[in-house]
């Protein structure tokens, strides 16, 4: 009886809540792709694009301002980016697009980023096992705004 009681304990271990991990990722996402998206501007001389772009850091706010919110209510503790993960991003965009970047160029790296991100976060869900509703709903919002989003930069190829 007491072999069962341990296999019980060790079988729900497994099955722990991975709310904060999805919600971690949700966060880390949003914010490495606002971080990007607002260095990026600084290149982009297509209004049309600089218009859209600026609208993408808004609306990522608006999800690191949701997940926030989520992780109070689930207390539980989410950490931003680190600041040398943003410094490398930032230096990678701006090696990428030094001199006169075209539209199609930021347009494609803008693209190559976003994929990434949906990737990342699409094996986060598929391989989190317990997660809570609400959290799920967030990451698969911001999923599919992220595809979206790459559909219409598609447009400025």
């Amino acid at each position: 009886m007491e072999e069962n009681k341990i296999w019980h304990e060790v079988a729900n271990e497994e099955l722990k809540d991975e709310s904060g991990k999805v919600l971690g990722g949700v966060l880390s996402n949003a914010a490495m792709a606002r971080h990007s998206t607002s260095i990026t501007l600084n290149f982009v001389t297509d209004q049309s694009l600089k218009d859209v772009l600026a609208a993408q850091v808004a609306k990522y706010d608006e999800f690191t301002q949701k997940v926030k919110l989520l992780a109070k209510e689930h207390r539980v503790n989410i950490k931003e980016p680190s600041s040398v993960s943003k410094f490398f991003v930032q230096s990678a965009i701006k090696m990428k697009l030094a001199g006169k970047p075209s539209t199609s160029k930021i347009a494609e790296m803008m693209i190559k980023g976003t994929t990434n991100g949906v990737i990342d976060l699409g094996k986060l869900l598929k391989h989190s096992q317990l997660v809570k509703e609400d959290c799920t709903s967030l990451a698969k919002e911001l999923l599919t705004y992220e595809e979206d989003k790459i559909h219409l930069l598609k447009y400025y190829l």
